[in-house]
């Protein structure tokens, strides 16, 4: 009896995913080339649901003496689609929290291999927390505003100008080959040109912030609006960029042109001009000044 039955079991699992298997090959687009990787929390996803399904298929099949009908398993489909929805909603989100999780962490990782962004963001990456492979320490800042920055000075300095400070950076790269097809990147932050490339960068910037406070504003809305997801208990959970951090983060880009300003301002007005010389003293005092 119990051979019976586990042979009628896999028959009627036969005949209903012969079925659904031809229901579904005429709804399928025609095949595409798939990455060699796909990403492990939507497969989790594909995999739960089809389970499930298939289940229900199962379930179904046997109160109906071991087969269904196409229009029967279209309706089964159709059903669960509109029932599960409710059930599985905690689990939809987690999902969503895990995939967004893992795409922010790609596109930070994504980030410093990006010249440009790399040289630009080691001013301040002592402000971040410590982390194994990075120069973070004090964890005044959190790496989930990285992509809100980039999108910040983007809008600053003009996609034109994104571009060139991008072409000059890999043209540093190119002169610091590294072990294993790698670079120096020691040798790249020491580097004069990539000194003088983010002094460029900031001397646009301080025009910016010709009306300091309004710019200011509009700078910690949009590095807050873009924070890349926090995971639960982190001890960034809860982190915005407030005016003290804005602050913190301002004062370390420009530390080294203020320096310069303060030591040598007429090389500042050689290299620049002096409206870039006034703009930039009107800005460190900005800095210098109580947030208010």
């Amino acid at each position: 009896m119990t051979t019976l039955l586990r042979q009628e079991r896999e028959s009627v699992h036969c005949r209903v995913g012969a079925r659904y298997a031809l229901v579904m090959s005429a709804r399928r687009p025609p095949p595409q080339d798939q990455p060699e990787a796909e990403p492990q929390c939507c497969q989790g996803v594909g995999a739960t649901m089809v389970g499930h399904f298939a289940t229900r298929l199962e379930v179904e099949a046997a109160k109906a003496g071991g087969s269904l009908t196409a229009s029967q398993i279209r309706a089964l489909a159709r059903r669960f689609v509109e029932s599960e929805q409710t059930r599985f909603k905690a689990y939809y989100q987690r999902a969503w929290n895990d995939c967004t999780q893992s795409r922010a962490a790609q596109q930070w990782e994504g980030a410093r291999e990006q010249p440009f962004e790399r040289i630009l963001m080691r001013r301040f990456a002592h402000l971040f927390p410590p982390r194994s492979g990075d120069e973070g320490g004090e964890g005044i800042l959190s790496r989930r505003m990285i992509p809100g920055f980039h999108m910040a000075m983007d809008k600053m300095i003009g996609p034109t100008q994104f571009e060139q400070c991008r072409r000059r950076s890999t043209a540093i790269l190119d002169r610091h080959p590294g072990g294993g097809g790698g670079h120096d990147w020691r040798a790249i932050h020491a580097d004069p040109e990539a000194a003088r490339l983010i002094d460029d960068v900031l001397m646009v910037v301080v025009h910016a912030f010709a009306d300091f406070k309004k710019r200011r504003v509009w700078f910690m809305t949009l590095v807050n609006s873009h924070l890349t997801p926090a995971q639960v208990g982190a001890r960034d959970e809860h982190w915005q960029l407030n005016e003290s951090a804005f602050a913190a983060l301002m004062r370390a880009l420009f530390a080294d042109l203020g320096a310069l300003a303060h030591a040598d301002p007429a090389q500042v007005r050689a290299r620049w001009s002096d409206a870039d010389h006034e703009a930039l003293c009107r800005f460190i005092l900005h800095l210098e000044r109580p947030m208010t």
